[in-house]
């Protein structure tokens, strides 16, 4: 059932997350972030930790570096930062962290090279960092510093939760991957996700808005004569757009922008490899949002090996069916990022 009162507390109050978020910064339309130097971002993130995320940044990153691009892989999991294990080095000679807690202005300063061609990272915190004491202003210095980088392609490993700092991160990206595994307390989770990370996405273009029109509207479709009309996120625009066409249609333009797709981690029988398509389906109607189905990562002994030896899935265990399902994800994804027409929300 969806729940209007915690929903009303998250777009206006938002204290669900322990703490008040920060207006989202001045400017009419948000943008996505997109480098002078044409460095496009990549957040992989979800709701749920213990599924991959890391696995299959690492190994994105790798795969794209075996392409000839030019890749900075970022650990932004503030919580549990482990990404140069993934890669089989020491940490790098600095941490996110560091730059996060405005100790160091250069983010260029924590760079490190990998033992791969074209590959270097930047490694999260040195110490547990929580994610709390991540104010908005510093996510929003990350993103503007991520947009300065020489790369082809930057790639963050974002921490799982949907605090509003952990939210701003994975929609600061051009292309936003949500790992999930068949286990329904993940699919639960990452559902969760995706709510929290739409009526955040929301919030934040009505934040922008120096008019508060779109605000004042929010205000009313949620006051106790409209609210029985709210039962998916898809119903708040479709009720805006009836209050006025224009702000819904910005709305709705604003939140096709907003490039998603998912992967599912650790199949084992083929209904879990199909179970993706089938909750992309019911995204579409919930959300009113096309959720992009990348595949299956198939589960294997190989892939414990790779992690355990710290060797690198795509690069020492290139043959095996693990490694070539991801592979497979990065050309979906690849092929989904290159389309030049907006992706198509349903309404």
């Amino acid at each position: 059932m969806f729940n209007l009162n915690w929903i009303r507390k998250l777009i206006f109050w938002e204290r669900d997350y322990g703490a008040q978020l920060a207006p989202a910064p001045m400017a009419l339309r948000p943008v996505r972030a997109t480098s002078p130097y044409g460095t496009s971002i990549w957040s992989v993130g979800g709701g749920k930790g213990g599924v991959g995320k890391s696995l299959v940044a690492s190994n994105l990153a790798l795969s794209l570096s075996k392409q000839g691009k030019k890749v900075l892989l970022v650990d932004a999991d503030l919580g549990a930062a482990n990404l140069h294990t993934f890669l089989g080095v020491e940490g790098g000679k600095g941490a996110l962290s560091s730059f996060l807690k405005d100790e160091i202005s250069d983010i260029g300063s924590l760079i490190s090279k990998t033992p791969f061609p074209n590959l270097d990272l930047i490694s999260g915190a040195k110490d547990s960092l929580d994610v709390a004491d991540v104010r908005n202003a510093q996510v929003t210095r990350l993103r503007e510093a991520l947009k300065k980088v020489e790369y082809d392609y930057a790639v963050l490993d974002i921490g799982p939760g949907t605090s509003s700092n952990l939210l701003d991160m994975f929609l600061m990206g051009n292309e936003g991957i949500i790992l999930s595994t068949p286990e329904p307390t993940t699919i639960e989770n990452n559902y969760r996700f995706l709510k929290c990370l739409f009526l955040r996405k929301i919030k934040s273009i009505a934040d922008s808005q120096e008019d508060g029109l779109l605000n004042g509207m929010l205000q009313k479709i949620f006051s106790d004569k409209w609210s029985q009309r709210v039962k998916t996120v898809a119903d708040i625009v479709e009720q805006i757009s009836m209050l006025d066409f224009d702000q819904g249609r910005m709305l709705k333009e604003d939140l096709a922008a907003t490039s998603i797709s998912m992967i599912m981690n650790q199949t084992k029988r083929n209904e879990d490899a199909e179970m993706g398509d089938s909750i992309r389906k019911a995204c579409t109607d919930y959300f009113g949002m096309d959720i992009g189905y990348l595949g299956s990562v198939g589960y294997e002994e190989t892939v414990s090996e790779s992690v355990r030896l710290r060797r690198p899935l795509v690069m020492h265990y290139s043959a095996s069916r693990a490694a070539r399902s991801i592979e497979g994800c990065l050309e979906k994804l690849m092929n989904r990022a290159n389309k030049t027409q907006p992706v198509t929300i349903q309404f």
